[in-house]
């Protein structure tokens, strides 16, 4: 019997991603060689619960590898509480003790630590993923392209542990380096956890891309969309000594958003800009088959776009 190439390809990759799942990792807390375990984002209690039916939320995720043929690599997945969001990163006891000051009670948006804890975190999962994706270039792409996507992973990957060493020593001795803003929406049932870089470049100019590809680092900010039993609150932030004009300007325009200019902008930030994010139910439901269609069609293409580093400003609201 001859064999199909594409399901041969889909078995390769479906391989590759069972063995990242399967992998042990270890923790992330400096100095640590045990084993971490799933480690949540933003707390269940307190945090997702206030977006969950009977235990279950929604997340965009990877597609099923054998119906890429027909359907995009991403899709809507519905997910029990215990698996949202949530990535190998610590052990237990890191887990628990670096995050104690943002979990269980009532949390302090404002306080200057509690906003670097949870960018932190976020942090830390963008470094999981690249770890992964490293792995999966092995699988995903031919020996001629290969280097170049292994040094580009080297080089996001080098950038982010930068700013974790930032993190780390802000968090132990505070002075002040990062700036956040704490902002309150009316409740939407969503929530989100991630960094971005945010470097604007003109492709048509060398002098453009030669002056980010010269940086030490390229500029990103922070997020954290955290739902509370009847507000939205939102910390964004960045590192004072890596902020360009433009990035600063995109963080200061969350601020004092009219509902329907918040909605825009969640979309604009999911469509194009983060992937780690969760919604409830309800709010999956509102949205028509038609919206889920285009929400998937622009994920495809800021997957093929990540690559080179571009981004839009998507014309649309999901959440209409």
């Amino acid at each position: 019997m001859n064999s199909n190439p594409y399901i041969d390809r889909a078995k390769e990759y479906a391989k590759q991603e069972a063995i990242i799942n399967k992998r042990k990792w270890f923790c992330m807390c400096p100095n640590c060689n045990k084993e971490a375990i799933n480690s949540h984002l933003l707390q269940r209690n307190g945090i997702l619960n206030h977006i969950t039916c009977d235990g279950h939320l929604y997340e965009v995720r990877q597609e099923d590898f054998f119906k890429w043929q027909n359907n995009n690599p991403v899709t809507f997945k519905k997910v029990g509480i215990m698996q949202a969001i949530s990535f190998p990163l610590f052990c237990s006891d890191h887990d628990t003790s670096i995050f104690k000051r943002i979990e269980g009670g009532r949390i302090d948006f404002d306080d200057y630590i509690g906003q670097l804890l949870f960018s932190y975190r976020a942090l830390c999962a963008e470094i999981y993923k690249e770890k992964c994706n490293l792995i999966r270039i092995e699988t995903w792409f031919e020996n001629t392209e290969k280097q170049g996507y292994i040094e580009g992973k080297n080089e996001a990957l080098d950038d982010l542990r930068y700013y974790k060493y930032l993190f780390e020593s802000e968090i132990k001795h505070p002075q002040k380096k990062f700036t956040f803003y704490h902002l309150s929406y009316p409740f939407i049932g969503i929530c989100a956890s991630g960094t971005c870089s945010y470097e604007p470049v003109d492709y048509e100019s060398l002098d453009s891309i030669d002056s980010v590809n010269n940086k030490k680092v390229c500029d990103g900010f922070f997020i954290n969309i955290i739902p509370q039993k009847e507000s939205l609150e939102i910390l964004i932030g960045f590192h004072n000594e890596h902020v360009n004009p433009e990035m600063r300007h995109y963080v200061e325009s969350w601020k004092g958003l009219s509902f329907e200019n918040l909605q825009r902008k969640l979309t604009d930030l999911f469509c194009a800009r983060l992937e780690t994010w969760s919604m409830s139910p309800d709010v999956y439901k509102s949205f028509s088959e038609e919206k889920k269609r285009w929400f998937i069609d622009k994920q495809k293409m800021t997957m093929l776009n990540l690559y080179y580093d571009i981004r839009e400003e998507i014309n649309g609201n999901l959440f209409e």
